[in-house]
């Protein structure tokens, strides 16, 4: 005698497969955000790490980019880097990039150089390499691929978040990652995860460094040679 499901057992069986569904779909969600966000961080240190090799090839300097030529950051690295995916990150998909004319721009980066590596000083010349930022996540919407952590003007505060303008804050993705921190390439050529406001507290109070943080890099020494 042949005998199938009743009613009931059926609907048993898929009240058992929403809660299975209900637990097991958050944790793929995480894991698949764990995925991209170290896929994140192995960008920024191979970025980290081609900033060293074409540093170690032009006498210890750092990248320069001339705009007007239309020469940016990032294409410097490229024959220091296996792949030009590197340059993109899982943490969000491109968009273009309105412009005040009406057309759109596409950047070829999505992570931003902090300005101060865009001017040829030398790595060795840093103060804190291992605590001082040079690579950040491009906050989607912006179209600069560098961003500056000093003053718009002179005479404002060097602790005042609003004396940046739009030279800063405003070009960085703060949160990516757990709505809390990104992945950030320091001097030295390493990366990590860091909370956002870690990267804004002054670790060395004496060096004159002000709200920037990790962000700015030895403000007196370097700040007049490239504003």
């Amino acid at each position: 005698m042949k005998r199938g499901f009743t009613l009931i057992e059926l609907l048993v069986v898929i009240a058992i497969i929403a809660i299975l569904a209900a637990i097991l779909f958050p944790v793929f969600s995480q894991a698949k955000a764990a995925a991209k966000k170290t896929a994140d961080l192995s960008n920024v240190k191979q970025l980290g790490t081609a900033i060293h090799l074409y540093a170690g090839d032009h006498d210890d300097m750092t990248l320069h980019q001339d705009e007007d030529a239309n020469f940016l950051w990032y294409e410097g690295l490229y024959p220091y880097v296996k792949s030009r995916e590197v340059f993109f990150t899982p943490a969000y998909k491109r968009k273009p990039i309105p412009q005040p004319d009406g057309t759109t721009y596409l950047p070829g980066s999505d992570y931003v150089i902090n300005g101060l590596f865009v001017h040829g000083a030398t790595l060795t010349s840093f103060s804190s390499p291992s605590g001082q930022i040079t690579l950040s996540l491009r906050k989607h919407d912006a179209g600069d691929i560098d961003y500056h952590p000093w003053i718009t003007e002179d005479g404002l505060s060097w602790d005042d978040p609003a004396s940046y303008g739009d030279e800063f804050i405003p070009h960085i993705e703060k949160r990516p990652w757990n709505n809390q921190g990104g992945n950030f390439g320091f001097v030295d050529g390493h990366a990590k995860y860091m909370v956002w406001e870690r990267t804004l507290i002054n670790p060395q109070p004496a060096s004159g460094t002000g709200y920037p943080g990790l962000h700015n890099v030895d403000r007196v020494k370097f700040v007049d040679g490239v504003r």
